[in-house]
């Protein structure tokens, strides 16, 4: 009995060993490393065809996205709750064919709970990067599986267009990203917008210092030809802390009264939105969105939509009728 005993401890200690747990570098042989595909996105392991820079291991994450859905990605399950310690951020590696590519991240864990959508955008083109997901106030959760999404917005179609490479999926400590307030002053922090249906949003020189409004930075909303729904998100370093607040204020610069602007939270749980339009033209002014009763949930990102209901025409701030500038 004592030898089988024995035989049982070896036999958990080894699972134990080979479990599939972060961080994941995908070269471990008694690791079947299990991914769930969806709409489209194909992940596999696969040798690292493109050895070089700050990453030359034998074996790397390979995501395809096919012709499906948007959305179509791939979800690694792991073999328990990511431990997340005192980090709160994930870094990961990753190559594509161009700059300018956008990589969405999220944890999800049992019972629904989930981190929301965390996105990464390439800086280079046919070159190893590390990119990093700020987790901060979203570590209390117990998460099992990482979901990746390349290009969310865009059907794939299976080319080098809609191939990445990944690898090294490690636990970090990032500084803290974008919080609230919200000023476009920093120049040590990069402002991660996310564009959707032909919304553009950028941080540029304030094109209209005067009245509330003379700061030397804001950021501008260009409502280009797509989805009547084009808008941008932006990302935050971490969960909201309202305190004793129920509402945000912004000011906003329009060449005319009346266009509504919609200002919407979201992150793990359920979305909230709120509408208010201009009062006046081609002249600063601040907006009130009240979110009474719903600062209890847990939100990491800030979606602008301007005109909702009406396609845009991409006018430039000299013909801005589908621009405008927030601070």
């Amino acid at each position: 009995m004592k030898k089988i005993l024995t035989s049982l401890t070896l036999l958990l200690l080894a699972t134990a060993v080979f479990a599939q747990q972060l961080p994941i570098d995908f070269e471990s042989t008694a690791i079947t490393y299990t991914f769930n595909d969806f709409e489209g996105g194909v992940a596999s392991v696969i040798d690292n065809p493109q050895s070089s820079g700050i990453n030359t291991s034998a074996k790397v994450g390979q995501m395809v996205k096919f012709a499906g859905a948007v959305f179509g990605g791939s979800s690694l399950v792991l073999d328990g709750p990511i431990d997340f310690g005192d980090n709160n951020a994930i870094k990961m590696k990753v190559f594509a064919n161009r700059a300018g590519a956008s990589i969405l991240l999220k944890l999800e864990g049992p019972g629904g709970a989930s981190t929301g959508d965390l996105f990464a955008t390439t800086t280079v083109a046919n070159q190893w990067e590390e990119v990093t997901y700020s987790l901060a106030g979203l570590t209390s959760v117990e998460y099992n599986a990482i979901v990746l999404i390349y290009e969310l917005g865009t059907v794939g179609d299976g080319s080098p267009d809609f191939t990445f490479l990944f690898d090294d999926i490690e636990l970090t400590t990032a500084a803290e990203g974008v919080q609230l307030p919200i000023d476009f002053e920093s120049t040590t922090l990069t402002y991660p917008w996310t564009d959707f249906g032909g919304g553009v949003a950028t941080v540029i020189d304030n094109p209209q210092s005067s009245g509330i409004n003379t700061s030397a930075k804001v950021g501008q909303m260009v409502k280009s030809a797509g989805e009547v729904f084009g808008g941008s998100t932006l990302a935050l370093g971490g969960a909201i802390d309202f305190g004793a607040n129920n509402g945000f204020k912004m000011k906003v610069f329009a060449n005319r009264a009346d266009a509504p602007v919609l200002f919407k939270l979201e992150g793990p749980g359920a979305p909230a939105e709120v509408s208010a339009s201009t009062t006046v033209a081609n002249q600063w002014e601040e907006l009130t969105f009240s979110f009474a009763g719903l600062t209890g949930g847990v939100f990491t990102k800030i979606t602008l939509i301007y005109d909702l209901g009406v396609v845009g025409d991409g006018g430039t701030l000299i013909s801005p009728s589908c621009s405008m500038i927030l601070n």
